[in-house]
């Protein structure tokens, strides 16, 4: 990097470093490795790590500016004598150090609590070097970028000087470089970004899975007779319609009959409205006589178009294959981007699904109607309760359903944890005394609360709201930002580390770098729900959560789809 003339003023290289620069810089790396609610890849830490470094490095910077600054208007000197200086500087960097190993050693063996709490395995101590190294690179890129940004301040401040009064020319360069690099960030980095990541994104969108071809049945959207063809289904909707069990399959794990059940689905074209995928869903109910079955399931998807095969096979094992799954694309981006970019086409997308489905079922006479349950994971329960206007109208109109790690800030997820019963904790709230809606953070929340007091009669119809305390995606909430929730000043639930506190900043950046990772841990914890969807499901569906489900959970297992 050049030197400036703002350095030859000051006499420092460009190498300089602040004090309380790296004193702020340091105590932001502490805080960044810190636990979360999931354990880290080496590299997801060292991102965090390098971020936090530099926002600490500049704050610090600016706090010492201004520091000097007041300082400079009033005419304060703060004198200090020899031996005291003496003693500051020997005693101050062997304080600092001994703090340093101190918290870095207790936080690297509460990570190891998070890891084991979600049964994965800590970072080793290659790890953690790597992740440093990375850390370290990062801060130094960034650092770089803002001394270069303030060199060229100081370059067209000068320039500008020879025309300009200093204070106004001051003003103008700085004002200059801000737009200059804002709209640097947001019309190069950031759009040309997603540009490329949307461009990967369709891509795998447009390739076929390995080693599926298009349906045989007729009870399959892309199959014979179908009205959307294989191609246009897109790489998830292809999973969708080609995972479905056959009867045998279900009859081997539940001894009973069993029917070949439904799946249909319409991918979305560039050209195409939602309410036009929407529309086509149900042409392909109609067409399939899915109006007939028992069971009629509205299954808003994520942002790749996925559903979750744990929640469809449960649906279908439990009613004998008499079922008929409706689901469609909206579109083709992972879910954690969907869901700090762009949050009104998941709702658009649900509503206009369920909206088109229940105006075809309310047609048909009252004794024709099958059993119509709704659900979603992730992005798709955020979408998918956008049907419904408050949690009485979803009561009204469907006739039960399964929302799976639902975003804490959904509508009338919010809804109904703000009023839950006195004493309930948000990780799992109880509403009504679980009359109709059950809040579980595993199987056995189907009976009994939080702790342990058994819940009264559970009338129809039902809903089950399944989320584990370890899901980053039900907590993550730009609202981690500024203010403490309530599910870290309670008490803890069993997935998660006791020491996983909240920190302004850094909080949020940790769960969302969690939500890349939810799907490492095994069952039952993260954002990994498989089994426990059975007995819930069982449970909407007329069932009781008592019943044995082991061996519909095993004939699931054995062929369940389980990327998204």
């Amino acid at each position: 990097m050049p030197v400036t003339t703002a350095h030859l003023r000051t006499g420092r290289r460009w190498w300089h470093v602040s004090g309380t620069g790296v004193f702020f810089g340091a105590a932001y790396v502490l805080i960044s490795i810190s636990p979360s609610l999931l354990p880290r890849t080496w590299y997801y830490q060292g991102m965090i790590t390098g971020l936090c470094a530099a926002a600490g490095y500049a704050l610090g910077v600016v706090l010492a500016w201004l520091v000097r600054t007041f300082a400079r208007i009033i005419d304060l000197r703060i004198m200090v004598s020899g031996e005291a200086r003496h003693w500051i500087l020997v005693a101050a960097p062997v304080f600092a150090a001994v703090a340093v190993v101190a918290v870095t050693v207790s936080n690297v063996r509460s990570q190891a609590r998070t890891a084991a709490v979600v049964r994965l395995a800590p970072l080793s101590p290659l790890d953690w070097v790597l992740a440093l190294l990375l850390a370290g690179a990062i801060t130094t890129a960034l650092i770089a970028l803002a001394r270069g940004l303030r060199g060229m301040t100081h370059r067209l401040a000068e320039a500008a000087g020879h025309v300009l009064p200093k204070t106004i020319a001051s003003a103008i360069a700085i004002v200059v470089v801000v737009l200059a690099t804002a709209w640097v960030s947001d019309s190069v980095v950031f759009h040309r970004g997603m540009q490329a990541f949307a461009g990967i994104a369709a891509q795998v969108n447009s390739s076929p899975p390995v080693g599926r071809a298009a349906p045989a049945s007729p009870m399959r959207s892309g199959g014979p007779g179908s009205l959307e063809s294989y191609a246009s289904l897109g790489y998830q909707g292809q999973m969708f319609v080609t995972s479905a069990p056959t009867p045998a399959q279900i009859s081997a794990a539940t001894g009973r009959d069993a029917i070949e059940p439904i799946r249909v689905y319409a991918g979305r074209s560039p050209d195409e409205s939602i309410e036009q995928v929407a529309d086509a869903v149900v042409a392909e109910l109609r067409r399939t006589g899915a109006f007939d079955r028992r069971v009629l399931a509205v299954i808003t998807t994520t942002g790749t178009g996925w559903v979750d095969d744990w929640s469809a096979q449960s649906i279908e094992y439990l009613s004998n294959g008499d079922s008929a799954i409706a689901a469609m694309q909206y579109s083709y981006l992972p879910s954690a981007l969907s869901m700090m970019t762009d949050r009104d086409t998941p709702r658009e997308a649900g509503k206009a699904l369920f909206d088109s489905v229940y105006a075809a079922w309310s047609a048909l006479p009252l004794d024709r109607r099958p059993q119509l349950v709704v659900g979603g994971e992730s992005l798709g329960s955020y979408g998918g309760q956008a049907a419904f206007t408050d949690a009485a109208d979803m009561l009204r109109k469907a006739q039960g359903g399964v929302w799976v790690g639902t975003p804490s800030f959904t509508g009338i997820a919010m809804e109904l944890t703000a009023r839950r019963n006195e004493g309930s904790p948000e990780i799992v709230p109880v509403v009504d005394a679980g009359r109709h809606i059950r809040f579980v953070a595993g199987t056995d929340g189907l009976t009994h609360d939080y702790y342990g007091r058994d819940y009264g009669t559970w009338d129809f119809p039902r809903f089950v709201y399944a989320q584990h305390p370890s899901d980053p995606v039900v907590w993550w909430n730009p609202a981690l930002l500024g203010a403490e929730p309530e599910w870290l000043r309670e008490p803890r639930g069993r997935d998660v580390n006791p020491d996983v506190t909240w920190i302004p900043f850094v909080t949020f950046w940790q769960l969302t770098t969690d939500m890349a990772v939810g799907h490492d841990p095994p069952d039952g914890y993260g954002h990994r729900y498989g089994a426990e969807l059975v007995p819930a499901w069982g449970s909407v569906l007329g069932g009781s959560p008592t019943d044995d489900y082991s061996a519909i959970i095993a004939g699931i297992g054995k062929t369940v789809n389980r990327v998204e």
